[in-house]
């Protein structure tokens, strides 16, 4: 396999505080575990699209991207018997435009991410009726735009910028705006796109862990992932081996045109958990015209210490979206949208 490097670029400015200048970093990886998952059946809940997954002790929530009724399934947990489905599909007020993100901090508090309807919504699940129950829903200001991502602390939302004026936002629980952090880290190529299609272009997925304050953010397109420790305020922004998101613009929209990147990142105590893609759009569009499937899901997990080292890289036997880590038992629950069971499960 190819050696994977990553150059650690210290970007100064970023947050208001003073740092210390930082030098190149190299991080190398020469060799890639196989990793061989368990395939899990949800059976008989039908998901369409299994985006984003989430383990809480005894409970497991599955985020159906494209469903036919209810963007939510929660399951018992190892067992993945049905409990309820939650956020339903459709126009009514207590219904659900789309599904974003979802976050799982307890059996009473899962918040739920409708970037249609820019609201999030807080549910609790009840395993012994099998009933989930709306709990509030908070609406978020409209200067927000279209907010595609978010997570929840005990003082405020993170809230990735899509405006292109700062790369993201501290939002109060009331949904109120209350603080810009930073700008998007683009090289002299794209600083003079327009702001709205540079902020589509460097879109981002996220995860944050507030016991050791590490936010993360990777790209959905290119190979770029930063590094904030919102405790000491240093951020760090690393470019692999892709580099920055390729793309053109028309109007305010963004046109990709190199590769995609990340589909999800997972912080925990210890590390940085990225699955990748890494296929080309031009390959993409190639295997469309000759009337082939390109594969959904990627199929590098990528793991970083909070230094931003490359500390392993493994390939998957399954191409997957979304993941769960519990590194207390090794475990990796992820979500494959290429299998009719949907689940596997990685000894990590």
């Amino acid at each position: 396999m190819q050696r994977y490097v990553y150059i650690l670029l210290f970007v100064s400015g970023l947050i208001a505080c003073s740092h210390s200048p930082q030098t190149q970093q190299h991080a190398t990886i020469s060799k890639a575990n196989m990793l061989h998952g368990e395939s899990i059946s949800t059976e008989p809940v039908f998901i369409r699209y299994p985006f984003r997954v989430a383990v809480k002790d005894s409970v497991a929530v599955v985020m159906d991207l494209h469903c036919d009724s209810c963007y939510f399934q929660a399951f018992t947990y190892p067992a993945w018997k049905p409990i309820a489905a939650f956020g339903k599909h459709g126009e009514a007020p207590d219904e659900m435009l789309s599904a974003d993100k979802f976050q799982f901090d307890s059996l009473d508090s899962i918040w739920t991410l409708d970037a249609n309807r820019m609201e999030i919504r807080r549910w609790a699940i009840i395993p012994p009726k099998k009933s989930v129950v709306l709990k509030e829903t908070i609406t978020l200001d409209k200067n927000l735009v279209r907010t595609l991502d978010f997570y929840r602390t005990d003082s405020c939302f993170l809230v990735p910028g899509y405006m292109g004026d700062c790369r993201f936002l501290k939002v109060a629980h009331n949904g109120i705006p209350i603080k810009s952090i930073g700008k998007i880290p683009c090289t002299s190529t794209h600083k003079n796109v327009n702001q709205p299609a540079l902020a589509q272009a460097w879109r981002s997925f996220t995860d944050y862990n507030p016991r050791n304050g590490i936010y993360a953010m990777v790209t959905q397109l290119g190979e770029v992932l930063e590094i904030y420790n919102l405790k000491t305020n240093f951020h760090f922004t690393f470019f692999g081996p892709n580099g920055e998101p390729q793309f053109s613009t028309s109007g305010n929209h963004a046109i990709p045109d190199g590769i995609m990147g990340f589909l999800d990142v997972k912080v925990t105590e210890h590390y940085i958990y990225t699955i990748f893609q890494g296929t080309s759009f031009k390959d993409i569009g190639r295997r469309l015209q000759q009337g082939k499937h390109s594969e959904d899901g990627g199929r590098n997990l990528y793991i970083f210490n909070f230094n931003g080292k490359l500390v392993r890289q493994c390939v998957l036997d399954h191409p997957v979206c979304g993941i769960d880590v519990d590194e207390k038992t090794h475990t990796m629950i992820a979500t494959c949208v290429e299998s009719n069971q949907p689940i596997i499960k990685y000894k990590i």
